[in-house]
């Protein structure tokens, strides 16, 4: 009789394979002859050099840090799209034509990209590199359990550990691009710069909230790193990743929290359907308890392009700005 464990273990490893096969056959037809993602992708921003370096990044945050570091010295394609959530996020054909002609891959890791994380995760051939920005990082940086898939991957929610990544991104283009290894070491200086700027303005922020009302609830748990830097207490509908189900007990929970601290806003992510909220927001209701819905975040993804917040330094900004407004109730 079949073991069903050895089943599910056969049916997991068939679609590892199936994957690599798919990694493998599209390398192939790109050498015969397939146009290469840089002429095909959207993503790019500037004038790439004639020699500049293939550069992927999956997210809009990773991408913006990359853009600042490398500037025209790589021809940069950015994966996820803005406004999309990179939890549920299918990769098509053309991002593993991206992956495979790229001489780097930056990503975030910590499971961030979903069903991307089986080929950002596996070994390239020695000419290429890809990137884990989460590697940039210690056990102690992390929330959740480091040896586990339970580690919470919204690390750019603290500005002062994103900053931390900064590194590792200079060193892996100056590993392919020595000759411009003074220009990137400059660019990533300047830009930490920015970003001790940007974490104090957080806290700044923050501290502008009455203590009883530093309570931020949200769509999806994506902003326990933003809590724990700034001093706020975060509570999500959903759990880490919005794949996961959001269970019916946590709306008369959220609306008790709300309830015991005069919390005054809610708040719905950009990336994320806000119907749980508005569940909270009539539930409270029905306790003739008057919730506002604050200006919408930023949590898994940019703006869109011209916003003030197609850009980290902005996303961040309109996050403190707009948790500070709805919370303390001042302009």
């Amino acid at each position: 009789m079949t073991n069903p464990c050895e089943g599910a273990n056969l049916r997991s490893t068939s679609r590892r394979n199936l994957l690599k096969l798919a990694l493998w056959t599209t390398a192939t037809v790109s050498v015969s002859g397939c146009p290469s993602p840089k002429d095909t992708r959207q993503g790019q921003h500037g004038n790439p050099s004639d020699e500049a370096l293939d550069v992927v990044a999956t997210t809009g945050m990773i991408a913006d840090m990359v853009r600042s570091i490398g500037g025209n010295a790589v021809r940069l394609t950015q994966l996820i799209p803005a406004g999309v959530d990179p939890h549920l996020y299918k990769p098509i054909r053309d991002d593993i034509v991206a992956i495979v002609h790229a001489k780097i891959v930056f990503y975030n890791g910590l499971k961030l990209e979903g069903r991307m994380s089986d080929v950002l995760g596996s070994r390239p051939k020695s000419d290429r590199l890809h990137v884990a920005l989460s590697d940039a990082l210690t056990s102690d940086d992390f929330i959740g359990e480091p040896m586990s898939d339970q580690v919470d991957p919204h690390i750019w929610m603290d500005v002062s550990l994103w900053s931390k990544t900064v590194g590792l991104i200079e060193q892996s283009l100056s590993a392919r691009l020595p000759t411009h290894q003074a220009r990137f070491q400059e660019a990533a200086e300047k830009l930490r710069e920015q970003l001790a700027q940007l974490d104090r303005y957080g806290q700044e922020s923050i501290e502008r909230i009455p203590k009883k009302q530093r309570v931020l609830i949200s769509s999806h748990d994506a902003f326990q790193y933003f809590g724990r830097r700034y001093g706020l207490r975060v509570e999500g509908v959903q759990g880490i990743s919005t794949a996961s189900e959001a269970g019916l007990q946590r709306i008369p929970q959220l609306i008790e929290i709300v309830s015991e601290n005069s919390v005054p806003a809610v708040f719905k992510e950009s990336s994320v359907a806000g119907k749980m909220i508005d569940a909270v927001i009539e539930g409270a209701a029905s306790r003739s308890i008057k919730l506002q819905v604050g200006q919408e975040l930023y949590s898994d993804a940019l703006g869109p392009a011209g916003s003030h917040a197609d850009n980290y330094l902005g996303m961040m900004k309109h996050n403190f700005d707009a948790v500070s407004q709805a919370l303390s109730g001042q302009p």
